[in-house]
């Protein structure tokens, strides 16, 4: 089993016979588009404001830009094929009551013009791949999972809707991606003693990957929102131990997640019993940091908090033949609301593309 990253993909140039071909993307989570507190609101909370039109300016910006030497050199890629987002687009649908429904509705309304859909009717000019997080809907049955599902029947490059129509599966050239929602777990209900309902995820995932992998030997990246790390009644013992006896039957060569924000982004690896750095036989298990959590501090509305944020920009080469392919996976974060922003830390690993 081979494990490493991903989160935008793209394909700079057209590769001959014999060349090694790149697909890069962008790996982001948490924006938490948060709306000022009002029964009509017509802005974002300031500091949501500024670190989320910052960011969509960012991505713009960071295509064909030069990567430092001791990150190992080169350029962004100028074609990305699309942004991974790993939940909580919104903060405001896992309250109720007050002014969080209408907030809710406007933030929903703000990431879209940011982020669009296809990478034509948006901010950004590449097809985006999200999730819903526990800000989006704990349960998974909000107006944002409702919206969610008909994001996916017009999605680009998808192959595979869940029955639900809230998981879906794409391809990137080589690439299989899934999306599972919140978590990887059995059943639609929340179940008893836990905080979130999977909404038969993992069933999604089983399918999929029988159906639309099956024994290529494919590289996989799924994606979801919870950190597999995390307690117990977020994700259940028996869904994650089922989710890694899933994985374990394919080439998955990344999983990455939200929720857990933590400047700058990170990697552990997984080996379906601990987690930890560079466990063998394991899985690399990315955190993209949140990308504009930001807020009025509310102890004291002439500060902030959460101005750290940050991404991932991973390359997937495939070389001639089946020795050489790799994952390359690099960080790039600010600790001041994105008016300031630098690369950080550089991973790769080999992987298998048929």
């Amino acid at each position: 089993m081979i494990s490493p990253l991903l989160l935008a993909l793209a394909i700079t140039t057209p590769a001959l016979a014999g060349e090694t071909k790149r697909y890069a993307f962008f790996i982001t989570g948490d924006p938490q588009y948060l709306a000022e507190k009002s029964p009509a609101p017509t802005t974002l909370d300031p500091y949501s404001e500024q670190a989320n039109s910052r960011f969509i300016k960012i991505l713009n910006q960071l295509p064909g830009q030069p990567i430092p030497e001791n990150l190992g050199g080169g350029q962004v890629a100028k074609n990305l094929l699309g942004v991974i987002v790993t939940g909580d687009l919104v903060d405001s649908f896992d309250k109720t009551g007050g002014h969080y429904d209408a907030m809710g509705k406007y933030e929903w309304h703000r990431y879209v013009a940011d982020y669009g859909l296809t990478g034509n009717d948006g901010k950004i000019p590449w097809p985006v791949y999200d999730l819903h997080g526990n800000h989006d809907g704990p349960q998974g049955n909000t107006f944002i999972t409702d919206a969610l599902i008909e994001r996916n029947k017009i999605r680009p490059h998808v192959g595979h809707i869940s029955s639900n129509g809230l998981h879906y599966s794409w391809d990137w050239g080589p690439l299989h991606g899934v999306s599972v929602g919140i978590f990887a777990g059995e059943g639609e209900e929340r179940r008893e003693g836990h905080h979130y309902a999977a909404r038969a995820s993992l069933e999604f995932l089983r399918k999929d990957l029988a159906e639309k992998v099956g024994g290529s030997g494919r590289p996989i990246i799924v994606s979801f929102h919870l950190h597999p790390n995390g307690p117990e009644y977020d994700w259940p013992a028996e869904d994650l131990h089922g989710f890694w006896e899933t994985l374990t039957n394919y080439n998955v060569i990344a999983l990455v997640h939200g929720h857990t924000h933590g400047s700058p982004p990170s990697k552990l690896t997984w080996d379906g019993k601990t987690f930890g750095r560079d466990l063998p036989d394991s899985i690399d298990v990315f955190n993209p940091d949140d990308s504009g959590a930001a807020k009025t501090d509310p102890r004291d509305p002439t500060k902030a908090v959460g101005l750290y944020h940050g991404l991932l920009y991973a390359e997937l080469f495939d070389a001639p033949g089946i020795e050489d392919d790799t994952l390359v996976v690099r960080s790039y974060f600010t600790r001041d609301n994105w008016s300031t922003h630098t690369w950080h830390t550089r991973w790769q690993r080999n992987v298998s593309i048929p």
